[in-house]
């Protein structure tokens, strides 16, 4: 795992509350619970120990409620006080002073209704324990960026992207150095370069799975030949995704 690669994780069968506070304003609420397994991503569950937030509650660091990990749809701020981050032994209380926005408004209905029972949050691991069996890792300190209501489909689901950047790291490709560019408002011409690079790398490892296929033809298996194909198909949309950021 990348300490610098921006993940998101969730878990089922959060309480989630929606009422009016006392100043009339509409309110959700929701835990990150302790000790309990996430839902699982690649056969791995995680589990957010009792400690994982406390550098995050201790600098202040600013953290933002989002409408499903929506960068554009910001429901609270820690900084302006509409979102209340709060420590107990069950887990960390997340309670949202919503604004009066079309996106919000829908976001008190769906929770008040009880059709959404998912919360999620976005973060940055600093710390963590891999269990023997591999299957199972407990976060003990992570860098909290944002918490995320009305999630209708829980944890990694859509963070398509993230799949391609593990698959780019298991062919040599800095992601670190990639992250950092793509993350640029503006590109510079070192950043373009380290784009480019790996454009190319990509497009070297695409050929490379052709000519495996076409050597090993006469004697591969019809499941092979289709295992091939998907790489080779998942290549190119990393290749698309990251043409996409060269391009802007």
């Amino acid at each position: 795992m990348n300490k610098h690669e921006k993940r998101k994780i969730s878990f089922n069968s959060i309480e989630l509350r929606a009422e009016i506070g006392a100043t009339g304003k509409k309110i959700v609420e929701g835990i990150i619970p302790y000790d309990s397994k996430s839902v699982p991503i690649w056969g791995t569950t995680e589990i957010i120990s009792k400690t994982a937030f406390k550098k995050t509650l201790a600098d202040k660091t600013v953290v933002r409620a989002l409408y499903n990990h929506d960068d554009n749809r910001v429901l609270g701020s820690t900084e302006s006080g509409t979102l209340v981050l709060e420590n107990n032994e069950e887990g960390l209380i997340c309670r949202c002073e919503l604004p009066n926005t079309s996106y919000a408004n829908d976001a008190y209905e769906v929770i008040s209704r009880g059709d959404v029972k998912t919360m999620s949050f976005g973060f940055k691991p600093v710390k963590w324990i891999d269990e023997i069996d591999g299957k199972t890792r407990t976060l003990k300190e992570v860098k909290l960026m944002e918490v995320s209501f009305c999630v209708p489909f829980p944890a990694y689901e859509e963070t398509t992207s993230l799949t391609y950047m593990r698959g780019l790291e298991k062919n040599n490709i800095n992601i670190e150095v990639l992250n950092d560019a793509l993350e640029k408002d503006e590109l510079q011409d070192a950043d373009k370069l380290t784009i480019q690079d790996t454009i190319n790398s990509l497009r070297n490892l695409i050929s490379e799975e052709q000519e495996a296929v076409e050597t090993e033809q006469g004697n591969t298996t019809q499941e092979q030949v289709n295992t091939s194909v998907e790489t080779k198909e998942d290549t190119t949309q990393i290749e698309l995704l990251i043409e996409a950021e060269l391009a802007i």
